[in-house]
């Protein structure tokens, strides 16, 4: 009985020996080392500046406009400035301030009216970007259109313009004739900012809108000069001109050749000398 308990308790002592190795070599083992996957972090694609050909300054800071006893004491006299915001308004709340702003124009009731004041900006960018292209969207056309209808003269089976349809543009010739060209440009230049804004919301956030616009103004010069009067077709409802390369041209130089060589060389000399004062804008 002796030598049973003798064995029970050797036994026992071994197994206690030997599950105290096991337990040591588990605790002693160094830990594997967890791989930590590493968060890629994305890095935002830097913002591309558009490449600028023709700069439009910073305009100088709005200044107050003196009152009347002022101006009478100062000893030479100056042109009048426009009065012009201090802070531009964002541009889907500009429509208010940009009519106040072309009140400096004096314009004078007859050509005001043919100004569409609701989304101006939105309106005069579109128009602009969409001259050299083969279609105008005439809802976004910043002016009233000539009234209709489109006068052919000729005959039934050869038609051909009228010289009846260049006095449909006489208001809109006369506009570009009676605005202030130094004037514009204040303007143009204190509100670039938001005509910016309106060629990006068109889709260029890598454009630059004024050398869009001395593109397209040296475009509309290029407009041919053909014989008066010009010969048509009539192939379903609307009109168009027989010759070949007078139909591809954009439907810029259309509006060119439609208000006739008078009016035309009028509206060529005056887009000249914009684009000649545009391209020279840096301070």
């Amino acid at each position: 009985m002796k030598k049973i308990n003798l064995l029970i308790f050797i036994l026992v002592i071994i197994i206690a020996v030997l599950g105290l190795t096991i337990f040591m070599q588990k605790t002693t083992q160094p830990p594997v080392p967890v791989q930590q996957e590493l968060a890629v972090v994305e890095q935002p694609e830097p913002v591309k500046k558009p490449i600028v050909h023709y700069p439009v300054p910073t305009p100088p800071p709005v200044t107050e406009v003196p009152d009347e006893e002022t101006q009478e004491q100062s000893a030479a006299p100056e042109v009048k400035e426009p009065e012009l915001p201090k802070t531009l308004p964002p541009i889907e709340q500009s429509d208010q301030t940009i009519e106040e702003a072309l009140q400096n124009l004096k314009l004078g009731d007859s050509l005001s009216r043919i100004i569409l004041l609701e989304n101006f900006i939105q309106r005069l960018v579109t128009t602009i970007d969409n001259l050299p292209e083969k279609k105008l969207p005439r809802a976004h056309l910043p002016i009233v259109p000539p009234k209709p209808p489109f006068i052919v003269a000729g005959t039934e089976d050869s038609p051909q313009t009228s010289r009846r349809n260049f006095a449909r543009y006489a208001n809109h010739v006369k506009l570009l004739e009676t605005l202030d060209s130094s004037l514009a440009l204040k303007l143009y230049i204190h509100f670039y900012p938001l005509f910016q804004t309106a060629y990006e919301q068109l889709g260029y956030n890598n454009a630059y809108f004024n050398d869009r616009l001395v593109y397209v103004i040296g475009h509309l010069l290029e407009t041919p000069e053909p014989n008066e009067p010009i010969a048509l077709t009539q192939p379903v409802i609307v009109y168009k001109y027989a010759d070949p390369l007078l139909e591809q041209l954009s439907t810029g130089q259309k509006m060119l050749l439609r208000i006739g060589p008078e009016n035309r060389s009028k509206a060529k000399k005056i887009l000249a000398s914009y684009r000649d004062k545009l391209i020279n804008l840096h301070p």
